[in-house]
C-alpha cells in the first residue's frame, strides 16, 4: 500500500515539475536578467538553495497533512460504514445518492445497485405517500422530520424465536418497520436520512396491547387443580401467558427464578441472545412487572441488577403448569 502511494506521489511531482519548466519557457521573459558577476552569482545560488530548503519543508508538510488526511478519511468511512444505524444521502426526489453497508444488509441490496436507485421503491406501496410528504417538507423547511415505513419481505426476522416475525391481524409477515430521521443539507441540494430497525419495537407493543386486552384468567393460565379428571385439557392457546411464552423471555425469568437475582451481562451469557434483543424482551418482562430492574455499582462499575417478583414468581408457576396442562400430565 505504502509502495503504491510512493509511486503515485513521485509520478504527481514529476508531472509538476513539466510544467513547472513549460511555464517558464513560455513566460521567460518575465524574470529578470540577473548580471553575471561572481558576486551576484553567489546571491543568487544561496537564494536558490534556502528556496530549495523551503520547498523541501513544505514538502514534508503537505506530506504529513496528506497522510493525516487519508488516516481521518479511512476512520471516517470505516465508522460511516459500519455504524449500527443505516445512513443515506437523497435528492429531492428520493434517488439515494450515498448509502453506508448497514443501509444496504437493511434493504437487502448491493451498494452498487443501490446507489442511483429510488428509494421509494424499497418501501411498502402503501407507505409510498409518507415517503414523498417527508421529502417535501425536509427540503421545504430546514428542520428535522422523522416517519415509519415497512419494507415489504426482504431479509432476515430478528430472532430465531417465535415471536420473530411481525404479527398483525390476519396472520404473520416478514415486513419490517424502519424509522426514518431526516434533514436536509447545508446548501439544501440533498437529504440526509438516518434508517434504523424498530420491527422489534413494535411487536413487543403490538404484543403488549393483545396482553392488556387479554382476560385475567387468559394471561395467567390454568391451574391443573381447577379441572375435573374426567374433563379434557382447554387447548385453547390463548391461555398460555404471552408474555412468557418467549424463548427468551422464558429463558431469563426461569433463570432469575433459579438465582433470585442476576446482573445483564450474566443473564446474557446464560440466555445467548444480543444485547438489544435481551433489552428488548428484559423490557417486556419490566412492563408486566415479573421482574425489577435496579442500578448498582460493583468494583466502580455501574451494573444493571435484575430480580423476580413476587407476580413474576407466580406467573412462572402458572406458566409451567397450563404446559402441563396441555401435555396432559
Amino acid at each position: 500500500m505504502l509502495m503504491k502511494k510512493s509511486k503515485a506521489l513521485s509520478a504527481h511531482l514529476t508531472e509538476l515539475r513539466k510544467q513547472a519548466e513549460i511555464l517558464l519557457d513560455a513566460n521567460g521573459s518575465k524574470y529578470p536578467k540577473f548580471i553575471h558577476t561572481h558576486g551576484e552569482m553567489q546571491r543568487v545560488v544561496h537564494e536558490l538553495a534556502v528556496h530549495q530548503i523551503e520547498l523541501v519543508m513544505q514538502q514534508n508538510e503537505l506530506l504529513q497533512t496528506r497522510a493525516d488526511l487519508e488516516e481521518s478519511l479511512e476512520c471516517y468511512t470505516e465508522l460511516y460504514d459500519f455504524a449500527p444505524l443505516g445512513y443515506l444521502t437523497l435528492s429531492e426526489n428520493g434517488t439515494i445518492l450515498q448509502a453506508n453497508l448497514t443501509a444496504t444488509k437493511l434493504l437487502g441490496i448491493e451498494r452498487s445497485r443501490l446507489i442511483g436507485s429510488k428509494f421509494g421503491q424499497y418501501v411498502a406501496p402503501d407507505d409510498f405517500s409518507v415517503l414523498s410528504s417527508l421529502l417535501g417538507e425536509v427540503f421545504r423547511q430546514p428542520k428535522s422530520r422523522t416517519c415509519e415505513l415497512k419494507l415489504p419481505g426482504n431479509g432476515k426476522a430478528p430472532e430465531a424465536d417465535d415471536s420473530s416475525l411481525f404479527q398483525e391481524k390476519g396472520g404473520v409477515t416478514r415486513n419490517r418497520t424502519v424509522r426514518i430521521d431526516a434533514v436536509a443539507s447545508r446548501d439544501g441540494d440533498t437529504c440526509r436520512a438516518i434508517v434504523s430497525d424498530i420491527t422489534m419495537q413494535k411487536q413487543v407493543e403490538f404484543e403488549k396491547e393483545a396482553l392488556q386486552s387479554m382476560p385475567a384468567d387468559g394471561r395467567q393460565g390454568i391451574s391443573p387443580e381447577r379441572r375435573a379428571p374426567d374433563v379434557l385439557p382447554d387447548f385453547n392457546h390463548h391461555l398460555i401467558d404471552k408474555v412468557i411464552h418467549a424463548r427468551i423471555r422464558l429463558a431469563a425469568l426461569s433463570f432469575l427464578y433459579a438465582v433470585t437475582e442476576a446482573c445483564f451481562v450474566e443473564i446474557k451469557k446464560k440466555v445467548h441472545t444480543t444485547d438489544g434483543n435481551l433489552s428488548v424482551h428484559l423490557r417486556m418482562l419490566e412492563s408486566a412487572e415479573y421482574i425489577s430492574c435496579d442500578k448498582d455499582l460493583q468494583a466502580r462499575k455501574p451494573q444493571t441488577i435484575y430480580k423476580i417478583t413476587p407476580k413474576g414468581h407466580d406467573a412462572l408457576i402458572q406458566y409451567k403448569a397450563c404446559i402441563a396442562l396441555f401435555q396432559g400430565t
